[in-house]
C-alpha cells in the first residue's frame, strides 16, 4: 500500500480562506499601527478552527535569537474546566516554560506578562475557548475576569477559537465582549445549491489530490449527496472517510475506490453502530429537488 495522508492537503475554501484573512488583517494592523485588537473564530467540532490557527502559527514560526527565544504566534489549547491557575499553566507551557512547584495563579501570570514581552509574542491563540462556557457561572465570571485583565498587560492582539458557545463567556463580561466584537464563522458545507455542491466536491476533490487510486464516483450528484450525508460537511469527518475509504479499497489491491469502500469506512471510521435510517449508504433512492438537485429520501 503507498502511503496517503488526507489531512496533508490543506484546502483553501471560502470559509477558511476568510477566517485566514481575518487574522492575517488582524496581526497586519498590530505590526502596523501597534493597535492590539482580537477577534473570535467558531464553528462546529470538525470545522477546521484548529487547522487555520496552526496553519497561521505556522507561518512565523518560533525561532532561537543570540539571548532569546522568539514565539512571534503563540498557540494555546484551553484545558478543559479551567480555573485561572490551569489556564496560566497552559499558557507557560506552550511558551516552554517550566511551572514552579507551588505557584499561586497570581504569581504565574506576572511570569506570563514577563515571557510575552520577552519572548516578543504578537498573537496569541487560545483553542477551545468553549470550556469556559461549560462549567459553574462562578468559575466563568472568575477565570473571565483574570484573562480581561491579563490582556489588558500584554500589548498583543487574541484570537479566541471554539464551538459557538464560546460566545456565552463575552456575554458576561462588557470589556471581553468589546475586545472580541469581530466574529468570523468556520460552517459545514451545504448541498443547498448547486454553487454549494460546487464548493463541496471541489474541497472533497482537493482532499484527495495525489490520492494513489482514483475515486470512481465523484462527479455522480447520487454520490455526493451520499458524502454529504455521511460527513455533515465537516472537513474532520471528510479527512476520516477519504482517507479510510483509501485504505480499504488499497487493502483489497482495488485499482481505483468504489461506493462499497465509502459505505465501509462510514461504519469503521464515523458512526459504527449507525441504523439504516441514518445511514446515507443503505439501501435507498434519491428524489428530484428545487432546481434539479437530488435529495435523500428512504426507499419506499
Amino acid at each position: 500500500m503507498i502511503n496517503f495522508n488526507v489531512r496533508n492537503n490543506i484546502v483553501d475554501h471560502p470559509d477558511f480562506v476568510a477566517a485566514q484573512s481575518a487574522i492575517e488583517e488582524l496581526h497586519g494592523w498590530q505590526r502596523e499601527s501597534g493597535e492590539m485588537s482580537g477577534l473570535a473564530l467558531v464553528g462546529p467540532s470538525g470545522s477546521g478552527k484548529s487547522t487555520v490557527l496552526k496553519g497561521y502559527r505556522d507561518q512565523f514560526p518560533a525561532h532561537e535569537e543570540l539571548i532569546r527565544r522568539v514565539i512571534p504566534t503563540l498557540y494555546v489549547e484551553v484545558p478543559s474546566a479551567p480555573t485561572v491557575k490551569s489556564l496560566a499553566e497552559a499558557i507557560l507551557l506552550a511558551m516552554g516554560a517550566a511551572i514552579p512547584p507551588g505557584s499561586t495563579g497570581a504569581r504565574l501570570t506576572e511570569c506570563i506578562v514577563t515571557l510575552v514581552e520577552a519572548c516578543g509574542v504578537e498573537l496569541i491563540f487560545l483553542d477551545e475557548f468553549q470550556h469556559f462556557a461549560d462549567g459553574a457561572k462562578r468559575r466563568l465570571l472568575e477565570v473571565s475576569d483574570w484573562l480581561k485583565g491579563l490582556l489588558n498587560r500584554l500589548q498583543v492582539s487574541v484570537v479566541l477559537a471554539g464551538l459557538p458557545s464560546l460566545l456565552r463567556v463575552l456575554e458576561v463580561n462588557q470589556q471581553l465582549r468589546r475586545r472580541f466584537s469581530r466574529v468570523v464563522r468556520l460552517r459545514p458545507f451545504s448541498t443547498a445549491n448547486k454553487p454549494d455542491i460546487g464548493t463541496f466536491v471541489g474541497v472533497a476533490k482537493a482532499l484527495m489530490t495525489d490520492m494513489p487510486l482514483p475515486c470512481a464516483n465523484l462527479d455522480q450528484i447520487g454520490f455526493i449527496q451520499q458524502l454529504h450525508f455521511a460527513t455533515g460537511g465537516l472537513v474532520d469527518y471528510m479527512c476520516k472517510i477519504i482517507g479510510g475509504a483509501y485504505r480499504i479499497a488499497a487493502s483489497r489491491k482495488a485499482r481505483f475506490i468504489d461506493i462499497p469502500d465509502f459505505a465501509k469506512a462510514f461504519h469503521v471510521y464515523i458512526w459504527d453502530e449507525a441504523v439504516p435510517s441514518r445511514d446515507p449508504f443503505h439501501k435507498r433512492r434519491f428524489q428530484k429537488g428545487p432546481e434539479g438537485l437530488l435529495t435523500f429520501a428512504a426507499s419506499c
